[in-house]
């Protein structure tokens, strides 16, 4: 062997064996990743007050998990959720909704205020959560209506051709006594529609606005607001929603924040509700109950 291939043999050797001996060292600097500790939350449920803050009926879908405030995700119920961190860290969970009932449109309620705890969080142990949550003390409430006292917090537009029903006894009342019924039995009706007696001011600016309802229907109906302005004028807002139907009980939770933004002149507003009939379908029957206007 020449000394010129003599030396770059020498000098690859060098480089080889010098790589070699650097692999094991790349494990040290980045270490495989520790093993999770697992947080199980199957439910999260809400606890009001009924005389101020109407039913806890809810449906809350989703957890929001914080650790130490940050966030290691959002998780469809039940849910198994790592965290690779062990010993004792603040926990906190945002109970999550589907806004309008659309899967796509999924958010923290911002009127749930937050579950948190100090947990101490164990590599490969699960531990167990059961998420208590409550409004928020500042929520207002501007409406509510259950049906259970006399007397109505709706009446009928000049619009409809039939007239607002209250329900009682199983299966069509959904708690309590009594459920309200929006009803169409004969074809010659062609529309129901209905709308809070009562105007309420609502805050404008992006400031969250929500209706809350339970429901069942075997049609689609819509639901909306008049925004009503100084020296009496009025105008109906075309629909927020429209709510597909139900065969069992539902809940719902209707975004009613950018319609009342939108109207810079409104001084306040009223909720409506409204039944077409869908094609083929010569008794529409829309049962709702606990209905909650909040901000």
């Amino acid at each position: 062997m020449s000394k010129v291939n003599y030396f770059r043999f020498f000098l690859f050797s060098i480089s080889f064996f010098t790589l070699a001996a650097l692999i094991p060292s790349c494990e040290v600097i980045n270490p495989e990743e520790g093993i999770p500790s697992y947080i199980q939350i199957d439910t999260i449920s809400l606890t009001t007050s009924y005389a101020g803050e109407g039913t806890n009926s809810h449906k809350i879908t989703d957890a929001w998990v914080y650790v130490d405030d940050e966030l290691v995700g959002t998780y469809e119920l039940p849910a198994l959720v790592p965290v690779l961190k062990s010993g004792s860290h603040k926990v906190t969970v945002n109970a999550g909704i589907k806004m309008n009932g659309i899967s796509a449109t999924r958010i923290p309620y911002p009127f749930y205020q937050p579950y948190e705890i100090t947990a101490e969080l164990f590599p490969d142990s699960v531990i167990t959560l059961q998420p208590n949550v409550h409004y928020y003390s500042t929520t207002t409430f501007a409406w509510k209506e259950d049906f259970e006292s006399p007397g109505y917090t709706l009446e009928l537009t000049g619009m409809s051709d039939t007239t607002l029903n209250r329900v009682t006894g199983t299966p069509d009342v959904f708690e309590g006594n009594v459920s309200g019924l929006f009803a169409m039995r004969n074809p010659p009706h062609i529309l129901f529609e209905c709308k809070t007696i009562n105007e309420y001011a609502l805050p404008k600016g992006g400031t969250p606005v929500f209706l809350e309802l339970n429901y069942k229907c075997n049609n689609t109906f819509r639901i909306g607001i008049f925004e009503n302005e100084q020296g009496g004028a009025s105008q109906q807002v075309p629909q927020t929603i429209l709510i597909n139907k139900s065969e069992n009980w539902n809940k719902i939770y209707v975004n009613l924040t950018n319609e009342v933004s939108l109207f810079a002149n409104a001084i306040n507003y009223n909720v409506y509700f409204g039944v077409i009939p869908d094609d083929g379908n010569p008794q529409p029957m829309v049962y709702v109950d606990n209905i909650k206007l909040i901000y």
